[in-house]
């Protein structure tokens, strides 16, 4: 009995192979006993600190306390998911912020102050521990921290890593993408490409642009030393890992549309602002009544009936437009590459130079006094980082996943929010650029030395050069101003600082009529008619085709008996902008209060095809006409 149990131990032993994990126990006992777990810890407690100093000094400027823009945007979809609401349609956006920035709310609460901090607190260790350790794999010790270090200081990782944006997020997921690839590349398995493949999955359903990567990462695994069917195979379990992240969200937008839309809807409309002939004015048009004009054009002008259809409108007139200039094409590519590259942080809806006055620390790492740094700093040396690793495996593959990356953003525009996402990494080559300078130096070797000192030298000239960017002659300040009202509007409930910031706006330009149209409405709450009647007029002088301001001035002159008046700027309204719907209902309820209800029917018709919501109305109208 004791040699039949012995036999039956021994069969039990050898069907278990116990080799991986006593192997993953040993590397952690060794890094353990190498004191690796020093530096991170460090470096996770450094970047926490800075953060948490960055976000008390904040606290209380009114910039920095409530999500502005597109931060609004991202936390209303976070709200509507927790509140079970989901996405109807495609997504318009990259999805995986919006339900990342969910989870952190359902922890949080609803407070975006308190999202924020546990945002910032949570990515910039991540970010820190992470440069070191891609700084590890082509630096010495010392010099791997001190890229580390320098991730926490960079400005616009410290802004934006606070931000309730996806940019940081898609940092720390893209430099773990990489560290997982050379992971993969070191010690090639199907399951190593697997879990590669499914990080960048995660880094694209984040940002999109993050799809740039996935072609580095197959060159790579191309690159190993392998038979030519296991290279195919750990290139098929790339693909896979990847698609077990984009797949999902590509079918979610197949059922709710019927048509295949791989990513998002948003890709359409900045391919053709970055690409029109008209590239220098679309680039302008911001958050507000320009953009929702450039938003509608696809229905105005290209019949499209919906958000896919209006998508594939404005990749084919950017196509189209590329094919007519095929050289002001190129010319417009070659640009925007160059600015990707360029040591300014390019403002798109939000300038980062705009919001250093409400705290010491970004105006300490973010300035343009001779130089833009702290890009225009990190852009020459990474340069001579790129010289110093030209003949070393991970040096090529983290160049190339700088370059492709920015490609990819210079295809549609770039700006300083876009290139976040690969901060870390240049930090880690500017360091080593850094680095291959002072050792050249110490070795005597001068010629070395001067060799990459001149070629950093050359690019700072042109990174921090003169860069003539359509955006430069939009007021900035005030549109801050105006996001700032909207928000302690929207998210504080207060309407006296909105109405403050509203009018400190108006100070700054009396012409923005988004301002002035914005103030009619706090005017309107506070009970304050002829004052929201004036602000309405206002916002018409510069912009007639203010359609919004029509339909408020019409509510307010019909509340007053002024009829006529009402219709005719509810007519101007449609006329304008057709495909509001709220006009033609407003014009529909205007008339039909007023007891003309065969005339009411038209516009109620017309409101109802542009918005199912009005369609029990008007069919209840069509009843009481036909009895």
């Amino acid at each position: 009995m004791n040699g039949s149990a012995g036999v039956n131990s021994s069969r039990a032993t050898a069907g278990l192979d116990l080799s991986p994990v006593r192997s993953l126990v040993a590397s952690i006992a060794r890094r353990a006993a190498g004191q690796d777990w020093r530096p991170a810890l460090l470096l996770a407690l450094a970047a926490a600190a800075v953060q948490a100093a960055f976000l008390i000094e904040t606290a209380h400027v009114p910039a920095f306390r409530y999500p502005l823009i597109d931060a609004a945007t991202y936390h209303n979809q976070a709200q509507a998911l927790l509140a079970g609401k989901g996405v109807p349609g495609a997504f318009w956006q990259a999805p995986g912020y919006p339900y990342l920035l969910a989870l952190l709310e359902r922890l949080c609460g609803p407070s975006p102050a308190a999202t924020r901090s546990f945002q910032a607190l949570l990515l910039a260790p991540l970010l820190s521990v992470l440069a070191w350790r891609v700084g590890r794999r082509v630096l010495p010790p010392a010099w791997a921290f001190a890229a580390g270090l320098a991730v926490s200081l960079i400005g616009p990782l410290l802004f934006y890593a606070s931000q309730l944006l996806p940019a940081a997020p898609a940092a720390v997921a893209i430099t773990a993408a990489f560290l997982l690839t050379l992971r993969a590349v070191e010690r090639p398995s199907g399951w190593r490409w697997l879990i590669a493949g499914a990080a960048t999955g995660f880094a694209t359903v984040i940002v999109a642009t993050s799809a740039a990567l996935l072609p580095v990462w197959a060159w790579a695994a191309w690159r190993t030393p392998a038979a030519c069917r296991v290279r195919v195979r750990h290139l098929a379990a790339l693909a896979i890992g990847a698609a077990l992240l984009v797949l999902p969200v590509s079918l979610h937008n197949y059922a709710h549309t019927g048509r295949m839309v791989w990513m998002s809807n948003n890709d359409g409309i900045n391919l053709y602002i970055g690409n029109s002939r008209d590239w220098r004015v679309l680039l302008t048009r911001l958050p507000g009544l320009d953009w929702d004009n450039l938003v509608s054009m696809p229905f105005r002008q290209g019949g499209a009936r919906d958000s896919v259809e209006a998508s594939r409108w404005f990749r084919r007139q950017a196509l189209l437009e590329m094919r007519q200039d095929p050289a002001g094409a190129v010319r417009r590519l070659a640009l925007k590459a160059a600015a990707f590259w360029h040591g300014r942080e390019i403002p798109r809806n939000i300038d980062l130079y705009g919001w250093r006055g409400g705290s010491v620390l970004l105006r300490t790492t973010v300035w343009h006094r001779l130089i833009y740094f702290p890009s225009g700093l990190l852009i020459p040396l990474a340069v001579a980082g790129v010289l110093a690793l030209r003949l070393r495996r991970e040096g090529v593959f983290l160049v190339a996943a700088v370059v492709s990356f920015g490609l990819l953003v210079a295809l549609f525009f770039p700006c300083s929010r876009y290139r976040v996402p690969v901060l870390p990494l240049l930090a880690v080559l500017a360091t080593a650029g850094l680095h291959a300078l002072v050792s050249a130096a110490r070795l005597r070797q001068w010629g070395l030395a001067l060799g990459l000192a001149a070629a950093a030298a050359v690019v700072g000239v042109c990174a921090n050069g003169p860069l003539d960017w359509p955006t430069d002659a939009l007021r900035y300040d005030v549109r801050l101003l105006k996001s700032v009202g909207t928000s302690a509007d929207v998210y504080g409930g207060d309407l006296p600082a909105a109405k403050k910031f509203y009018l400190e706006a108006l100070r700054l330009d009396p012409d923005f009529s988004d301002a002035h149209f914005a103030l009619g409405t706090v005017y309107d709450r506070l009970g304050d008619a002829l004052r929201a009647e004036a602000c309405y007029q206002a916002a018409l002088v510069p912009r007639p085709d203010h359609d919004k301001a029509h339909i408020n001035l019409a509510l307010d002159l019909f509340r007053r008996g002024r009829l006529d008046e009402a219709v005719e700027h509810l007519a101007a309204a449609e006329k304008v902008n057709p495909l509001n719907a709220n006009a033609w209902y407003n014009h529909a309820a205007v008339l039909l209060q007023a007891g003309r209800r065969r005339e009411a029917l038209e516009p109620l018709r017309r409101a109802s095809e542009l918005d199912p919501q009005y369609g029990a109305p008007y069919r209840l109208l069509v009843g009481e006409i036909q009895k």
